[in-house]
């Protein structure tokens, strides 16, 4: 009972996603912060992010990225590699019993820089790397 349960869970927060169907995730950014220099800052969030989510064929794309302060939309094509072997990955959760399924992936948005990604049933969070840099952000799914 307890696995149907969380596998109805597991459907349910991810909108069908563990059964291998797409979906499209719409993040708005609400907060970041900067380390730099032994500092760190926080800032309030400037970007809506698009992900195109297939668990089927494990990919997970950012198809655009929306400067809600400048009012511009930036194309992207970035592609992340969906950490699947995780007891959290939404194939898996119920068979482990986590009580939500998480979606976590590595990406490199440009030649120096790397990105992991947590998405979760109402967030999405971001950690990139840059030479001298970490970024940490924090947003809220619209989809």
């Amino acid at each position: 009972m307890r696995k149907t349960v969380l596998a109805l869970v597991v459907f349910g927060v991810f909108g069908g996603q563990a059964a291998g169907h797409c979906a499209t995730i719409v993040s708005h950014e609400t907060e970041k912060w900067f380390y730099k220099d032994d500092k760190v800052e926080r800032f309030e969030g400037q970007f809506e992010n698009t992900y195109h989510l297939d668990l089927s064929r494990n990919t997970l794309v950012r198809t655009r990225v929306y400067d809600y302060q400048s009012k511009k939309i930036l194309p992207d094509d970035t592609a992340y590699q969906i950490q699947t072997q995780l007891n959290s990955h939404p194939t898996n959760a119920a068979r482990f019993a986590r009580p939500q399924a998480i979606v976590r992936a590595f990406g490199q948005p440009s030649p120096d820089v790397v990105e992991m990604l947590v998405i979760r049933e109402d967030t999405v969070e971001s950690a990139i790397s840059t030479p001298g840099q970490l970024v940490v952000s924090k947003a809220k799914r619209l989809k």
